[in-house]
């Protein structure tokens, strides 16, 4: 039964390539400008090694405005260079026009939405022909505390809302934990939904290597169909829906919150938030991430020398209570040295970062430091960086 069966999964195993030296990070100065100062190096191979940083300019982050409410994801309202959009968690999508809050939210749910610290909206992913069809899908927890992906026709002349939800995929959710999903649509136009780890109760088995279930996993589905939603014929499991769930397009996540995709590789990439670690994964058709027998390149369980698992891209341990926020990858003109780069926050030392590849190697550096805790960051229009914060504020990232 798809995520609320339990079982003792067997130890799988990760190669001894999984089995690098890991590099932590310096913790950040407490600046209002931080540079290029390196901070963790992480290698795709064990023969890589690692290489001098790159210089990149300083940056600030330059206050646009207030009052946004618990925002969790900045993105571009498409073809409109000048507009952003910021979900907030409590149901409410702002439409945000040079710097002011514009009259009409494009999305208001916070009817439908569970209470309390739940958590609520996650986020907004516009499809490829929003531009004609103006629908968006969203991905939300319920009054039950189960999490809902919707699709919403939305209109310049009046808010959506919850009168006009079609309900896309219904996950029903064992226990309150994990709830934050992710979702984007691929190049090809399929929707990818990233799924937290969601064990019956605390305590019980991770769910997050069954294949039978959808928990812990990223999934990609075909939305073509307004009635239903397909299995693209070249997902993993597509052929082999007695023993596997055939959604799925990748497993062993166990709390991500986030899903972009590069735009020169094609390849989504999932921020993970992990018990202990933080980390940012290239996604591979069908590749396992590991979670609960691996988290990163650790190994939890009894035993990792059974299944190869595929390991992060970036990962390092983090302070209590924080976790990774973002990312894109960046293809603005105001920092020409970061073209390509990976752009995300930190939510413990309030950085916004960057991985740049260089020569051969991932290389992770300090951009700059907010006033507040960074919750969300985004890439607008004009393809440049926006950071919000804890206490509602928005900001653009300007070199220094």
């Amino acid at each position: 039964m798809r995520g609320s069966e339990t079982a003792n999964p067997q130890h799988p195993s990760i190669l001894a390539r999984c089995q690098r030296l890991l590099f932590s990070p310096l913790r950040a100065p407490r600046l209002t400008f931080a540079g290029a100062c390196l901070v963790g190096i992480v290698t795709l191979s064990r023969e890589s090694v690692a290489q001098p940083v790159t210089t990149v300019p300083t940056a600030t982050i330059k206050a646009l405005m207030g009052r946004l409410q618990e925002p969790v994801q900045i993105t571009a309202l498409p073809n409109q260079p000048s507009q952003l959009v910021v979900v907030e968690r409590r149901g409410h999508v702002r439409i945000i026009n040079n710097g002011k809050i514009a009259k009409k939210d494009l999305l208001d749910i916070e009817a439908i939405l569970s209470p309390g610290e739940n958590p609520g909206l996650s986020g907004i992913a516009f499809p490829p022909n929003f531009t004609s069809s103006r629908e968006v899908y969203v991905s939300y927890t319920d009054k039950q505390g189960d999490t809902i992906v919707g699709r919403f026709p939305t209109s310049e002349s009046k808010t959506a809302d919850e009168d006009e939800l079609s309900v896309v995929l219904k996950v029903v959710q064992p226990n309150p934990h994990l709830h934050v999903s992710a979702l984007a649509f691929g190049p090809e136009g399929y929707l990818y939904l990233a799924l937290g780890d969601s064990p019956n109760r605390k305590g019980s088995p991770s769910l997050a290597q069954r294949l039978d279930s959808l928990f812990g996993k990223v999934l990609r589905l075909d939305i073509s169909d307004p009635t239903r939603y397909k299995i693209p014929s070249d997902n993993p499991y597509a052929k082999n829906t007695d023993l596997s769930a055939p959604e799925i397009w990748a497993s062993g996540v166990r709390n991500p919150i986030h899903i972009s995709f590069d735009p020169v590789s094609k390849r989504a990439i999932v921020i993970d938030s992990g018990q202990d670690q933080q980390e940012i994964n290239l996604l591979d058709r069908g590749g396992n991430y590991g979670w609960n027998l691996m988290e990163g390149s650790r190994c939890l369980a009894a035993s990792c020398e059974v299944r190869e698992f595929t390991p992060p891209l970036f990962e390092y341990r983090s302070a209590p209570s924080s976790h990774l926020v973002g990312g894109f990858t960046y293809n603005g003109k105001l920092f020409p040295a970061l073209q390509g780069s990976f752009i995300f926050g930190d939510t413990g030392s309030n950085t916004l970062n960057y991985l740049a590849r260089r020569n051969g190697t991932w290389q992770r550096g300090d951009l700059a430091i907010a006033t507040g805790e960074i919750v969300a960051v985004g890439q607008g229009g004009d393809g440049e960086m926006y950071v919000a914060t804890s206490n509602g504020a928005l900001g653009k990232v300007l070199p220094h």
